[in-house]
């Protein structure tokens, strides 16, 4: 005797529950999938958009030895190669050739991948650390990738 949807035991019936509720599971899996993904390309396509702040003009970190009272407190651009950095990737030093200045981000709580000898543009605050001049850095673009 065959009752509803050709199921005839309580084992058939088990393991067609069984069946419905992977089913389910599976689905709920894909949807998972499917919104991570797309929060990953959102953040990459906002990645790609240079901030307004790293379109400022850039400021010669030597500049900022030099006229450190000037230039403490305000927001500036600096750009160069990373020289050293942390390998959490919390701090780093940036050399444009002339000079070269902390840039301390672990305040603004991200990190940078290890990027030593990269170019890199920096958008933060000028401070002082035992009497020399740092940059906290608030927006940090290295080959063209955006951390903020």
């Amino acid at each position: 005797m065959q009752n509803y949807a050709g199921i005839n035991s309580v084992e058939q019936v088990s393991n067609r529950m069984w069946v419905l509720t992977m089913k389910r599971i599976n689905g709920l899996k894909v949807v998972i999938l499917l919104i991570c993904f797309a929060v990953l390309a959102l953040q990459t396509v906002q990645a790609k958009d240079i901030p307004a702040e790293l379109k400022d003009e850039n400021v010669n970190i030597g500049d900022i030895f030099k006229n450190l009272s000037s230039y403490e407190g305000k927001n500036v651009v600096i750009q160069g190669k990373i020289q050293t950095e942390c390998p959490a990737g919390c701090w780093f030093i940036v050399n444009d050739g002339a000079a070269s200045i902390y840039v301390d981000i672990f305040p603004s709580n991200f990190v940078i991948p290890q990027e030593a000898g990269s170019n890199v543009r920096v958008y933060g605050t000028v401070a002082e650390k035992d009497g020399d001049p740092m940059i906290i850095g608030k927006i940090v673009e290295i080959n063209g990738e955006i951390y903020r």
